[in-house]
Order: structure tokens, then C-alpha cells, then sequence
């Protein structure tokens, strides 16, 4: 007999909830769950979800952040006539709505994906959806956050999360995965030899990714090997931008490449990915991306990131230059194709797809026992 699942969110926006939510729909078994996904706004990846063979799709139309009572009454409506045996909801406002609609014997899981929030950089009506969330977590069958910090970040705040578990980020391995062409054409472009090391950088330009740091090591490194090219994918705060080619001194040999929506061909050609984030990470995508592509990873000690590239990578102390220019060093001098390959074969093993969403149905079973 199936269980009768429903799979809720905010919107189908692009974003890394978004994805893993999607993958979750696509790949969940369908001969064990009767699925349903309601959405609160819809978004733009509306039809991916749509498109999914023997999943029903529900976007309630919420008509701003004020419309509660419409919203709670069609909800609560929907729910009733489903009778769900679990609800599975992902950020803030739809756990609280899915907690407050269910019917009466419907198990509920919370997802938590955030760690380390800032809240102050927050208006007021995400900071009471905070705080209502701290209230009622003690009334929710399950929390499943994507990373450790995630829950010491939620405990450190008043939440219970005696019921929680980590169920890390799946990676799309056969999409994230050395490709030599992709490699030839992209060190080509930028006239790489075979002796030459590129090491790149994927985030967006913000603060807390630690740009500054960033290129503070890249300079004193560009300085000692003639043979090194660096290289960040992604946009941002231009302030920041600014003020790290500065710090670069103009130096011909970092390269800003902007938005990139292939960046698994970017992946290809580096040698070395970093990541040098000054707090805020839960599960770095980016980090754990970069790994199934073959590359060498040398990252901050925040979040989970340790956690992720486990022996395969170099874990360096965050906000500090020196250590990262000595962790950048390291991996330069050592066997860093060796580190790369290693690094793909722990993405497979621990943070695919498939296990994220075997794991997941696990956790879904339990509830219903």
C-alpha cells in the first residue's frame, strides 16, 4: 500500500532548496509514495515539477506575504481531501502553514536548509516566522536539515531539535563529472599549458564568501608561481569586486568570469577549487560540486564544509590569509590529481542523489511505522 506523501514549498524559484526539492520529486519511488507537491507562489521551474510522470502538482496561489486566511482555508481544504499520511514542507512559512492545516493524524516533517543566519539583515516578517518556528518545533514528528551546523545554529537559538537528523545534499554526479573536452576547450581559451595549475573560485561576490581573503592569498601566490591562473565564477556586490582587484594589483593572471550557467564545464577545467567562506555555509553545493568534477578542494573550516571533503581535500583555517595561502600551497605542491580523484569517488559514495533520496525515504517510513 502507498503512502500518501505531500511534498510542500514557498515556489519552484531558482535556488539550492529549490533544486534539491526537485530531485527529490523526480527521483523519490513512486511505487512506495503517492506524491503530491503544493506550492504557495508556483515559480519559474513550475513545469519541471509538473513534468514529473505520477505527481500530482497543487500551486495554491498565495496573493502576497499578508493573504493568511485565503491561504490557510484552501490549504487546510487540499489537505483534508488528500489526508496525507506525511507532509514533508521546506523553508519557513510553508512548515508553519503545514503544521497549522494538517489533519489531525498526519505526521509532519520539517526541513531546515539555513546556518548561521544573520537576522538582523532580515525584515520583520521573517524574524517572527523565526521565532514561530523556535515555538512549535517541539510539535513536529521530524526536522531534517541538510548539515550539522544547521542544527547547532537552530539549538544555539531555543529550537528543539531532539528530533532532528542530516541528510546531506545530493549532488547530480552524472552531470557534475570531469569532462576532457569541456577541460581541453576551456584551458585552451585561456592558453593553460599541461604545467599550468588553475585554480578557481564559485560563489557570488558577497562578503561572507571571503573574497577579500580570497585574493589576498591569490596575490602572494600569483607573485611566487609564474604557472598559476586563478579564476571566480559568479556575481555580485561590485563594492567588493573592486576592492579585491585592488588587492590584485591588477594581476593578469585572475580572471573574473561572471555568471556561468554550465558551471560543471568551469569544474572541468580547474585543478584546485576553493572555498574560502567566513561563516554562513551549512552544506556547500559548491564545494561538494566541484569534488564530483575531479577537482582538488581547499576550503574554510565553516559549516559543514570539513565534513564534506573529509581526507580528500585541505581544511584551513577561515579568515586568515595565511592560512589559506599556506592550504593553497599545499594542495599546489602535492599529488592534487590524486586528491581530485578521491574527492569524486566520496561525492558518489556519500552525497549523490541517490543516496540523498533513499535516505530521505527512510526517514518518511519511520513516520508511519
Amino acid at each position: 500500500m502507498q503512502i500518501k506523501l505531500v511534498l510542500s514549498i514557498r515556489s519552484l524559484n531558482i535556488g539550492g532548496a529549490e533544486r534539491q526539492f526537485i530531485e527529490l520529486v523526480k527521483h523519490i519511488d513512486k511505487t512506495k509514495f503517492d506524491v503530491t507537491v503544493c506550492t504557495m507562489y508556483g515559480g519559474i521551474q513550475e513545469d519541471i515539477v509538473k513534468n514529473i510522470p505520477n505527481v500530482k502538482y497543487y500551486n495554491l496561489q498565495k496573493s502576497g506575504r499578508y493573504d493568511f486566511y485565503k491561504f490557510y482555508r484552501n490549504y487546510s481544504k487540499l489537505l483534508k481531501e488528500i489526508n496525507p499520511d506525511v507532509i514533508y514542507s521546506f523553508m519557513g512559512e510553508m512548515n508553519l502553514f503545514s503544521l497549522w492545516c494538517k489533519p489531525k493524524d498526519t505526521k509532519i516533517i520539517w526541513g531546515f536548509r539555513a546556518s548561521n543566519m544573520d537576522l538582523s539583515q532580515y525584515g520583520k516578517v521573517s524574524q517572527i516566522l523565526f521565532w514561530l518556528q523556535k515555538k512549535l518545533s517541539s510539535k513536529v514528528d521530524k526536522i531534517i536539515t541538510n548539515s550539522y551546523a544547521a542544527i547547532e545554529f537552530h539549538k544555539q537559538n531555543g529550537f528543539d531539535m531532539s528530533k532532528a537528523i542530516v541528510i546531506p545534499n545530493g549532488i547530480d554526479v552524472d552531470r557534475f563529472k570531469r569532462d576532457e573536452l569541456k577541460r581541453r576547450e576551456f584551458r585552451d581559451r585561456y592558453n593553460l599549458k599541461n604545467s599550468d595549475i588553475a585554480i578557481g573560485i564559485v560563489a557570488r561576490i558577497d562578503y561572507m564568501k571571503g573574497y577579500h581573503i580570497f585574493s589576498k592569498a591569490a596575490k602572494k601566490l600569483i607573485d611566487k608561481y609564474p604557472n598559476l591562473y586563478f579564476f571566480s565564477v559568479g556575481s555580485g556586490d561590485e563594492k567588493i569586486k573592486k576592492e579585491c582587484e585592488e588587492i590584485l594589483a591588477n594581476a593578469d593572471r585572475f580572471f573574473w568570469l561572471g555568471n556561468q550557467k554550465n558551471v560543471e564545464d568551469f569544474y572541468s577545467g580547474f585543478d584546485i577549487s576553493c572555498s574560502s567562506s567566513s561563516f554562513g555555509e551549512g552544506f556547500s553545493n559548491s564545494i561538494a560540486e566541484a569534488m564530483s568534477c575531479e577537482c582538488a578542494c581547499v576550503v574554510t573550516d565553516v559549516g559543514d564544509s570539513a565534513k564534506i571533503v573529509g581526507d580528500s581535500g585541505i581544511v584551513v583555517k577561515a579568515n586568515s590569509v595565511d592560512s589559506l595561502f599556506l592550504g593553497l600551497e599545499k594542495m599546489i605542491q602535492s599529488n592534487y590529481k590524486k586528491f581530485g580523484i578521491e574527492a569524486r569517488k566520496r561525492v558518489v559514495k556519500y552525497f549523490s542523489i541517490d543516496t540523498m533520496v533513499k535516505n530521505t525515504q527512510k526517514e518518511i517510513l519511520k513516520c508511519v511505522e
